[in-house]
């Protein structure tokens, strides 16, 4: 046996995957296929963000195992929308395999966080905005935070669980601009995606964090035909697993599991 000849391609193929593993200076977002609930890492060089975790820990820890590389045990910031267990119920599993920089969970509107061009803007706090909840919603719902991400040109929105109520509201205070993808609030609940709403950011994609064959419906027909109905593209991650985006803040490539 030719050791030399099988030590090289040894070390080759270590060097390729190490060449996979390094940050490649742009933005990468992955929205985690973790059933029913909410989880996104974005990566940015040697900056590792999550919002929310999802409920289920052995998911969302795949999930960041393939996003971050593997000598990398910090985040830094982690984003908590609200306190339902299908976003948060993950937290402590992740602590667990991680080093947390700063937690997240109770900011004000206006706060934000930067990171060189990345930033994080939150246009809605942890308190509700609506005085009365709607059918079928909950005040853990409407407190969701509703956080823009920006990095050059390339912007999305994140709105946790909020229902039509509160996208409402957000919509009179003229908080809301265009965004290139959203993140659907509720799983695709028919109580959002309002159309004075969707009408206000005109997503380019919209993306259905889902769990398959979920005993809520979700996400509701007509919430997607509101989508559909505004030019966004939709997709769900029962149907193309982990959706991953990569920008360089102009250009933005979609991958999938598909």
């Amino acid at each position: 046996m030719n050791w030399k000849r099988w030590g090289a391609i040894t070390i080759l193929f270590l060097m390729l995957w190490f060449w996979q593993q390094w940050p490649d200076g742009k933005l990468h977002i992955v929205f985690c296929d973790v059933g029913q609930g909410d989880a996104s890492v974005i990566v940015l060089g040697s900056f590792q963000a999550l919002v929310d975790t999802g409920a289920d820990e052995s998911k969302v820890a795949e999930c960041l195992g393939r996003s971050i590389p593997f000598w990398d045990r910090k985040i830094e910031v982690i984003f908590l929308s609200h306190q339902d267990n299908d976003h948060v119920g993950a937290l402590e599993g992740i602590k667990k395999r991680y080093i947390i920089g700063k937690i997240i969970d109770k900011p004000m509107p206006k706060d934000a966080v930067r990171y060189g061009n990345l930033r994080f803007d939150v246009l809605k706090g942890f308190e509700p905005v609506v005085d009365k909840v709607m059918e079928g919603g909950s005040i853990s719902n409407e407190s969701s935070v509703v956080m823009k991400l920006v990095y050059g040109d390339f912007s999305i929105l994140y709105t946790g669980d909020i229902d039509t109520a509160t996208e409402l509201a957000l919509s009179e205070r003229s908080v809301l601009t265009k965004t290139d993808v959203l993140k659907v609030a509720h799983h695709g609940s028919k109580y959002g995606s309002a159309k004075e709403f969707l009408e206000k950011i005109m997503p380019k994609l919209a993306i259905v964090s889902v769990g398959a064959k979920n005993n809520y419906g979700h996400p509701a027909s007509d919430t997607l035909m509101r989508l559909v109905a505004v030019g966004a593209k939709v997709m769900r991650t029962d149907k193309s697993g982990t959706i991953s985006l990569v920008t360089d803040g102009a250009e933005l490539k979609v991958f999938t599991e598909e």
